[in-house]
C-alpha cells in the first residue's frame, strides 16, 4: 500500500498550511519518493521532478510540468538579470552565494557554477537565470525552512527538467559508481536507495562535496 505523510507548514504571512504526500510504487507527488529497484525506472523518477513543489509551488504558480512558464516566472528574480529586485542580507546573500557556486548548467553553457565568488552571474542563460531567481526567492521568504542542501535540491530538481536526458544519464552513472556531484547528492538527499546491481558508496551530504565537474528552455 502506499503511505500518506500529513505534515505542517508555516507560509511567509504566518497562515499554517496542510498538505499530503503520496507515494505509492515510485510515484511522486510533492517530494516524497518511494523507489521500487528498477534502476532504469528509479533513476526517472529521481532526476525528473513533477507536479507543484512543495512551499514554494503555489504562491509562484510554478510546476514541474510547465517548465518554460515556471523559468519565465523564476528569472524575474534574478539578481542580476530579473527585473524584480529582492534585497538580501550579508547572512542571505553569503547562502546564496555558496550554494550558487556548487551548481552549474554546464549542458548549456559550459560554466561550472550559476555565479562567481563575488556572487555575480557567472552564465546568463534562462537556465541560471531561473536557478539564481528560485535561490534568491527562496532564501528570502522561506530561508528558515530550507537547510541549504535542501535549496541545493531545488535547483536540482528544476536542472532536472531544464535537461532531463542529461540528468537521466548522470543519475544513472554516479548511483552505480557510487561517487556524487553535489546536484545528484542533492537529489538523492532524505531517499532510501534499493540495492542496485553494480551500485557502491554510500551518499555524501551535497554541500560536503567540494569538486564540481566540469534542454528545455534556451540559452
Amino acid at each position: 500500500m502506499g503511505k500518506i505523510q500529513v505534515e505542517m507548514r508555516m507560509d511567509r504571512q504566518g497562515a499554517m498550511q496542510f498538505f499530503s504526500s503520496f507515494s505509492f510504487l515510485g510515484i511522486q507527488v510533492g517530494n516524497k519518493i518511494k523507489l521500487n529497484g528498477n534502476l532504469g525506472e528509479d533513476v526517472e523518477k529521481l532526476a525528473i521532478s513533477k507536479g507543484v513543489p512543495n512551499i514554494y509551488g503555489n504562491e509562484m504558480n510554478l510546476s514541474f510540468d510547465n517548465v518554460e512558464p515556471a523559468m519565465n516566472t523564476m528569472k524575474q528574480y534574478d539578481p542580476d538579470y530579473g527585473g524584480t529586485k529582492l534585497s538580501l542580507s550579508s547572512e542571505e546573500m553569503s547562502r546564496y552565494t555558496k550554494i550558487g557556486l556548487i551548481i552549474a548548467c554546464e549542458y548549456c553553457c559550459g560554466v561550472t557554477s550559476i555565479v562567481f565568488s563575488n556572487a555575480r552571474a557567472a552564465c546568463g542563460c534562462a537556465h541560471s537565470q531561473a536557478m539564481r531567481g528560485l535561490l534568491t526567492y527562496l532564501i528570502k521568504y522561506h530561508g528558515s525552512e530550507f537547510s541549504d542542501d535542501q535549496l541545493l535540491r531545488e535547483l536540482a530538481r528544476w536542472k532536472g527538467r531544464y535537461f532531463p536526458k542529461q540528468m537521466m544519464n548522470k543519475v544513472s552513472g554516479q548511483i552505480q559508481s557510487g561517487e556524487y556531484t553535489t546536484d545528484v547528492a542533492s537529489l538523492l538527499l532524505d531517499v532510501k536507495l534499493p540495492k542496485y546491481n553494480n551500485s557502491k558508496g554510500k551518499i555524501p551530504l551535497p554541500t560536503s562535496i567540494t569538486d564540481l565537474p566540469s534542454m528545455v528552455g534556451g540559452c
